[in-house]
């Protein structure tokens, strides 16, 4: 009986295959137009965009180049919804290369490129990292008579964002509302995460409040990058006023806005409140990461707290987050600067089996705790070491090489 229904009703099908789409089957939805095709059914452009669609829905871009490949096979010529679900497809799949070359093979006729198109291709560059390519595309949108649209402006701040260009994630932004185009969370946040990598924390505050006064609400993503905002611009008082208010407006920090608070602190010689910051994220249960252990680390290097920086790297261990080199090195810099020579040294002759390859404040602190402690021997040795592995040596080494060579 469904089969008598399915020959009289093409639409029957595609209503079929359309609920399967958005229950995410498109296992099922290929074997059904298998099926379709063995009882005769004429299978057209709206069963295969369906399924092409399912397939994209739910990252297959093999499957749904696989079965758009095959269109013309079935006599079914593709329109601008199969294009642009293998475009997509692609797209979320990862694979820049090959939506672009689908892109470039779309017909001008019946399925001339439209918005979604555009932003399917210009989404997948800004996945892919070339901000250059996203941008051109943009550019193109007006000449073939495509409007942009909100998505389509915030793909392609955050292709500049990713690819760090900061500049023009600001021309852009600030130039939606002439173009009729209300910025949103996404514009905003794109727009300040950009300027916060290039340490423009002016500019970052600057979007910030009128991300406010456009009220437009900032989420998690946005205060977070306030925060990194201050941060690297080395303002750790503004940092922890946008900090705390995040509390008042009753959003629970991230491990990305306590990290950047916490070495916001240690950057302004506030250690003890880096500290208390941690030790809050750690009570709140906020899941800590390798950056968030080495703020901490680097506030305990600060303060000459080398019990307390040695305690941070053990529990870095135990709760199997790697340290890296910038934590270690604060860990050995602790224990020289709070007088215990021998355990910097220890933490130096540990690296290579953390698999950690000494820089140059690794190898200044071992310097210069071996010198505190009159190993001027060592001094020596770890300095041709440093020449030796092409590690540029700083005024810390160099002045306590040449003080080791007036001791021997």
């Amino acid at each position: 009986p469904i089969m008598r229904q399915g020959r009289r009703d093409a639409q029957w099908w595609t209503l079929v295959l359309s609920q399967l789409r958005q229950r995410n089957r498109p296992d099922v939805s290929a074997q059904l137009l298998e099926v379709m095709a063995c009882a005769g059914i004429d299978v057209n452009v709206y069963h295969l965009n369906s399924v092409v669609s399912s397939c994209e829905r739910v990252g297959q871009w093999q499957q749904a180049l696989s079965l758009f490949a095959k269109m013309p096979e079935r006599k079914v010529c593709p329109d601008v919804i199969s294009w642009n679900a293998a475009v997509s497809a692609c797209e979320k799949g990862g694979q820049w290369q090959q939506a672009l070359s689908l892109f470039s093979e779309m017909p001008q006729g019946t399925a001339r490129p439209d918005v979604i198109s555009y932003n399917a291709v210009v989404s997948a560059c800004e996945k892919g990292g070339r901000w250059q390519q996203a941008l051109t595309l943009f550019h193109e949108m007006p000449h073939r008579e495509v409007c942009p649209n909100v998505i389509s402006w915030n793909a392609t701040i955050s292709a500049c964002e990713k690819g760090e260009q900061w500049q023009h994630a600001l021309s852009l932004i600030a130039v939606m509302p002439q173009r009729r185009v209300s910025p949103d969370v996404i514009s905003y946040n794109a727009a300040v995460s950009a300027c916060e990598k290039a340490g423009r924390w002016r500019h970052a505050l600057n979007l910030f409040s009128d991300m406010l006064q456009q009220r437009v609400s900032p989420n998690l993503i946005s205060w977070s990058a306030g925060v990194s905002a201050c941060e690297k611009g080395g303002q750790w008082q503004r940092a922890l006023k946008i900090f705390a208010e995040m509390h008042s407006r009753k959003l629970s920090p991230d491990v990305i806005a306590y990290s950047a608070a916490v070495s916001a602190c240690e950057k302004g010689g506030k250690w003890q409140h880096a500290l208390n910051l941690f030790a809050e994220m750690l009570w709140r249960k906020v899941c800590t990461d390798v950056i968030s252990y080495g703020a901490a680390v680097k506030a305990c290097e600060k303060g000459s707290q080398w019990q307390h920086a040695l305690s941070l790297l053990a529990e870095m261990i135990q709760r199997q987050v790697c340290p890296n080199v910038i934590s270690w090195s604060a860990g050995m810099s602790a224990c020289e600067r709070g007088g215990q020579w021998q355990l910097a040294l220890s933490l130096f002759a540990e690296m290579p089996v953390r698999r950690l390859s000494p820089d140059v404040v690794s190898y200044s602190s071992a310097v210069s705790a071996c010198d505190k402690g009159g190993e001027w021997q060592h001094v020596l040795s770890l300095f041709a070491q440093m020449c030796l592995r092409s590690v540029c040596p700083d005024v810390i080494s160099y002045s306590a090489a040449v003080g080791a060579c007036e001791k021997g």
